[in-house]
């Protein structure tokens, strides 16, 4: 019977057909072995049209006929391991075994029944069991070696791959599952060819292109990340991980409509996918549509009260709408769920200081940074926080820390500059606006404070260029306007000074 084992992450695998075999009875009248016989012919028959309960019916009555009818047991096993019931599926085959002990495929489905029970050292030596009676079974070394892979065992699980495939070297899922434990060892090349062997074995097979596409988005091939996951869809337009993670992809290339397009997808094929609402969100919140944002993180949590993520997204979003004690509820609520998530210590720590709680904010960041050393934001928003403090020497440490993680961040290169103007050191000032404009030509904070740095200077007119590019970035940016008004009363411009200030 075709035996497969349920999806794990993203890593569902199929295993072959292990025919049960013929066993004789005990010794019993003619009519009631012939009875049993027959119930296990019918329950087979049940069992291949899906129909499960009937076929555990016809076994149930076999068995009560024949107790000791081997291959009953090892029937009725497949169909409570298919219903999802693996601790009678171990029990039936238990069973089997006691009454035949040369019953490989009974060995080798207990293996996969303990493998789902996470029994891992039971499996493998389930298996052990079947390859002494055939040790030339490619199917038994690649199911050993996945449960070695899930023990963590990623060289012994490889070794056992490579048995299988050069016992059966046109089987594709060796190659899949070898794939799967090169790319955990972070041999990534590797798994990638591997999951290319799967495929060109076996075109059908829409988890070694889902596998690959992960492994290509790890390489930063995100094109080709996509077309695997196409490719998967097109094998099974139902495949929700597949939706999932190709509008993940979408958004890393800012097709947000894309995005939203496939999570929408991946939730009319699961609607309880609390994960699928909170990205969906996340995509509808670049897009700044607030609203379906704020609707799809309210339903990610419905589904899932206890989705951390959700909840410091919706902060996110109240933290940009300026509803700042809606924004501390959601990361305290993230936080009271996980005391260890980085992101939203950092996050409140940002509405922290636009309340002008400098101190709480401080303390904030630092448990964000602890958590996390290399999270270059916190070390900008720490250079912010020092600049509100006026300690432009610690402003520009931080700046340094974060441009050391992050060669292109460039809020770090603004924050610095800032610190430098008001130390005075006008050079080192110009050039890091020019760097942070240089790595975001639509920086509009960086162009003001580069015209502020212009006017210093006394360069009056470059600075009313920069306080121009500022303006016309964001139209409603009043600091620029403010500052555009004093260069060009400067210039002794008296009337277009007065229209930006009034």
């Amino acid at each position: 019977m075709l035996m497969s084992r349920g999806a794990s992450l993203a890593l569902a695998l199929t295993f072959p057909f292990f025919a049960p075999h013929a066993f004789p009875s005990s010794s019993l009248p003619a009519n009631k072995s012939e009875r049993a016989l027959a119930y296990n012919t019918s329950g087979a028959d049940k069992y291949l049209h899906g129909d499960l309960e009937g076929a555990i019916a016809d076994y149930d009555h076999a068995l009560y006929l024949d107790p000791r009818f081997a291959k009953a047991y090892y029937n009725r096993g497949l169909a409570k391991y298919d219903q999802g019931d693996f601790n009678n599926a171990v029990a039936d085959y238990d069973q089997a075994i006691q009454f035949n002990p040369q019953y490989e495929d009974a060995y080798v489905n207990r293996a996969l029944a303990k493998d789902n029970l996470n029994d891992l050292d039971g499996a493998i030596e389930d298996n052990n069991q079947a390859l002494k009676l055939n040790p030339s079974d490619s199917y038994v070394f690649n199911n050993r070696g996945w449960a070695k892979y899930r023990k963590g065992e990623l060289d012994a699980a490889i070794l056992d791959f490579n048995q299988a495939i050069k016992l059966n070297p046109k089987m594709a899922q060796p190659y899949n599952d070898r794939g799967v434990a090169e790319k955990e060892k972070g041999d990534i090349d590797l798994a990638i060819a591997d999951y290319s062997r799967a495929i060109a074995l076996d075109p059908g097979d829409n988890q070694a292109y889902f596998n690959r596409a992960i492994a290509r988005s790890d390489k930063d091939d995100t094109d080709g990340a996509i077309a695997d996951l196409t490719s998967a869809l097109q094998i099974d337009p139902r495949y929700v991980n597949a939706y999932v993670n190709r509008a993940t992809l979408k958004g890393l290339k800012n097709d947000w409509e894309g995005a939203i397009a496939d999570f929408t997808q991946a939730i009319t094929y699961n609607p309880q996918s609390s994960d699928a609402y909170n990205q969906r969100g996340l995509a509808w919140y670049h897009q700044g549509d607030a609203t379906s944002s704020f609707k799809d993180y309210n339903q990610a949590i419905i589904l899932d009260p206890k989705s951390v993520e959700a909840y410091n997204n919706r902060g996110n979003l109240q933290k940009d709408l300026q509803n700042w004690d809606a924004a501390l509820a959601d990361y305290n609520q993230a936080l009271q769920l996980d005391p260890k998530y980085a992101y939203a210590y950092n996050n409140r720590g940002i509405v922290e200081q636009a309340q002008g709680n400098l101190d709480l904010a401080l303390a904030d960041y630092s448990l964000s940074l602890k958590l996390d050393p290399k999270n270059v934001q916190v070390y900008g928003n720490l250079s912010s926080l020092y600049e509100a403090k006026g300690d432009w020497d610690m402003a520009i440490t931080y700046a340094n820390r974060a441009i050391q993680i992050n060669h292109d961040f460039t809020q770090a290169y603004n924050n610095r500059g800032v610190a430098e103007y008001h130390k005075h050191d006008l050079t080192s000032a110009m050039a890091d606006f020019d760097r942070a404009l240089q790595l975001d030509p639509n920086d509009e904070h960086a162009y003001n404070n580069r015209g502020l740095a212009q006017q210093a200077q006394g360069n009056i007119e470059a600075a009313v260029m920069d306080f121009n590019l500022a303006i016309q970035i964001n139209p409603q940016f009043s600091t620029a306007q403010r500052n555009r008004a004093w260069a060009e009363y400067a210039q002794g411009n008296i009337l277009s000074a007065l229209f930006d200030l009034f």
